[in-house]
């Protein structure tokens, strides 16, 4: 009897390991196809909650095989053309008279124009905490950084293509990115 139930716990922890392994799959293929085409390039429409307020902007973003982000605003039209290189020390912003400052989330430690950066660097590298099926759509949980820093990134894709991300900072979602015109480098 004890060398049965030995036996039924052993396939149980197999097929449970096998289908974790299942679920984290296409998460670790999308990273390594992303890795290997050297970046992307992708439309971001993002909506930053300020609580009080609601800011909503668009950015065509291209990624280089360094980690580079590089970011033009193309609407509102009132800040259209402004320029933005993110990095992992940092960043650029280059405007002609005008400014898109709308203010910091997560205590100082976002800046909403940042978002697609902080996606981009959760896809190429940062910690995969769950995946799996949502509905028709696979959904992948990253986390980025930790203590009162730690964001919770979550993409949502079709199709091996990520159509949406939300950003998420002490359980509350603070940037949520509609994602379109996807495309390996």
């Amino acid at each position: 009897m004890r060398r049965v139930f030995c036996f039924f716990l052993l396939c149980f922890l197999c097929t449970a390991c096998a289908s974790e392994e299942e679920q984290l799959s296409p998460a670790i293929e999308f990273r390594t196809e992303l890795v290997q085409a050297g970046g992307c390039s992708f439309t971001a429409d993002v909506t930053a909650d300020f609580t009080d307020s609601i800011q909503a902007f668009s950015l065509d973003c291209t990624s280089d095989d360094a980690d580079c982000v590089y970011m033009t605003v193309t609407a509102p039209e009132t800040l259209a053309g402004i320029t933005a290189t993110a990095t992992q020390d940092g960043g650029q912003i280059t405007y002609d008279g005008m400014a898109m400052d709308f203010g910091l989330l997560a205590n100082g430690n976002v800046i909403p124009a940042a978002a697609p950066a902080i996606i981009h660097t959760c896809w190429t590298g940062e910690y995969i905490s769950s995946a799996g099926q949502e509905g028709e759509l696979y959904r992948v949980t990253f986390e980025k950084d930790f203590d009162e820093k730690k964001l919770i990134v979550d993409t949502w894709f079709e199709k091996s293509i990520p159509i949406c991300a939300e950003i998420c900072y002490n359980g509350e979602r603070i940037i949520k990115i509609a994602i379109s015109n996807f495309s390996f480098n």
